[in-house]
């Protein structure tokens, strides 16, 4: 079967990114007819000194992502992310905050919860989301809250973190000292693109609030609730609710 040099390229491109898998072809799609070409390809030292210069690229980029968390996990736990996440095809994209926040996404998904460094994981991908959405955000008009139908969710643009502890003694121990011990005693902080230095302590309506919007909910139901409308409109302001389509579900 003959190849194009593009199809040729694509496949070559694939089989670098599986890391040089001799059983890659079948995962990349390879016709038939050339999988023993290839798979001399795989075992070539200049294929192997490509697979690892990507390899060590990936892992540099995404260890950069989420430089905070992982530099307060153990080094073998650490690396078994790391490596875990460019196996899988990570560190490769082109838009450097939006595969920070898949790789925070997954590094949370291996840490126990609740727990501190969980906090510090979501801490360092809430920090990411509303800088990243500051330097565009313009507040909605808050006219938009009474037209008919309105619907709103929490925005994903910002975030709630929930500290277990007092977050200055949290915080605290990211310079080499012993995290406190867990508390039951919840310290939440709102993270949104409109808030004076992108944050504040969230309160009991607030928390509330973006608890019922993480699926979107019509305004007139919010009210019907009891949800505050100047609650409503300052987490509006901050960006840390948005207006969504009519026609979205609902609940």
């Amino acid at each position: 079967m003959n190849v194009s040099l593009l199809g040729f390229q694509s496949m070559l491109g694939r089989a670098v990114r599986a890391s040089g898998d001799p059983a890659v072809s079948h995962r990349c799609n390879v016709p038939a007819d050339v999988p023993t070409d290839l798979t001399t390809l795989f075992a070539s030292p200049g294929f192997r000194i490509t697979v690892d210069v990507q390899r060590s690229w990936s892992m540099g980029r995404a260890a950069k992502s989420a430089r905070l968390t992982l530099s307060i996990l153990p080094p073998e736990q650490s690396r078994q992310i790391l490596e875990q996440w460019v196996k899988a095809g990570g560190g490769t994209a082109s838009f450097f905050a939006t595969e920070a926040d898949a790789f925070l996404d997954f590094i949370a998904e291996h840490l126990p919860a609740p727990s501190h460094l969980l906090t510090i994981c979501r801490l360092e991908q809430a920090t990411l989301r509303a800088s990243e959405a500051a330097r565009r955000f313009i507040a909605p008009p808050l006219s938009g809250l009474d037209l008919p139908g309105r619907v709103l969710r929490a925005s994903r643009q910002a975030s709630l973190v929930r500290f277990y502890a007092e977050p200055n003694l949290v915080l605290a121990a990211l310079d080499g000292g012993a995290f406190p011990a867990m508390s039951s005693s919840i310290v939440s902080l709102l993270f949104a693109p409109g808030l004076d230095r992108l944050l504040r302590e969230a309160s009991g309506e607030q928390i509330a609030l973006w608890e019922r919007l993480i699926e979107p909910v019509e305004m007139k139901t919010l009210l019907y609730e009891g949800h505050r409308r100047e609650v409503i409109a300052a987490l509006t302001l901050a960006g840390a609710t948005e207006y969504v389509e009519q026609g979205q579900r609902c609940v």
